[in-house]
């Protein structure tokens, strides 16, 4: 009798169960009513990234309506990181009709000034993303120079000697506005406070840049105001001052 009952019990309870769901999933019970896009890494969302989620929102709402079991997580991944400034996606179904989309963006290393009073962010791989107006450009160095528009590799070369130049100091990454590049000559990076032009090369950035920080703390301490830092020799640091012909 007890054998009886469980064999009943292993055999209804799943059929019961699976009524249950067959019946809700039949009420729409499991409709999607509820897309959650979350941007990891950007406490505050950047100007720039506001069009392109506001459009990638818009192209999840195809899935809105649909049953939350059904939707196929492999082609919404593989739609979403078509868009070129998404590095990676985690999609989540959350019982029960909710799809948590969780996406990290590119983080952009440079910005190039195109024609037209327009801006093309740069990111690591040297690739260009939609361009954007001064106002929505985030504040990274720029890139000067018809060469950056045309050469991918280029820019993601750049975008790699930017970040041996040190990430703190009197010359870092943060104090550089404009960067140049000559094919003779190598990079050429503009400061933002004082203008002066540095001359970088393309090799041993590192070690040039910390000698450059040397020479502008000692220039600020004794009120030398220089227009060019040659850094591009092999054991000392060449400058002109702005009195220099």
């Amino acid at each position: 009798m007890k054998l009886a009952k469980l064999l009943i019990g292993f055999f209804l309870i799943p059929l019961a169960l699976g009524f249950s769901f067959f019946s809700l999933e039949n009420s729409g019970f499991f409709n999607v009513d509820h897309i959650d896009l979350i941007v990891e890494k950007t406490p505050e969302t950047p100007l720039y990234l506001q069009p392109l989620i506001k459009r990638l929102d818009l192209a999840l709402e195809k899935y809105r309506g649909q049953s939350l079991w059904k939707i196929d997580l492999n082609e919404v991944s593989k739609k979403i990181n078509s868009e070129n400034w998404i590095q990676e996606v985690t999609l989540t179904r959350r019982f029960p009709s909710k799809l948590r989309v969780v996406i990290e963006p590119k983080e952009v290393k440079l910005l190039y000034a195109a024609r037209g009073g327009k801006f093309l962010p740069v990111v690591s791989d040297g690739s260009f993303l939609e361009p954007v107006d001064g106002k929505q450009a985030p504040d990274v160095p720029l890139l000067v120079g018809d060469a950056f528009a045309e050469k991918t590799e280029l820019r993601k070369k750049s975008v790699e000697a930017l970040e041996t130049v040190p990430i703190d100091g009197s010359f870092s990454r943060k104090t550089i506005s404009e960067i140049q590049y000559d094919s003779k000559e190598g990079y050429w990076m503009t400061l933002i406070k004082s203008g002066i032009k540095v001359k970088m090369g393309e090799e041993q950035m590192a070690l040039k840049g910390a000698r450059v920080s040397q020479v502008i703390d000692y220039m600020d301490a004794h009120s030398f105001q220089a227009r060019v830092i040659d850094a591009n020799l092999s054991k000392k640091v060449l400058v002109r001052l702005r009195k220099d012909p």
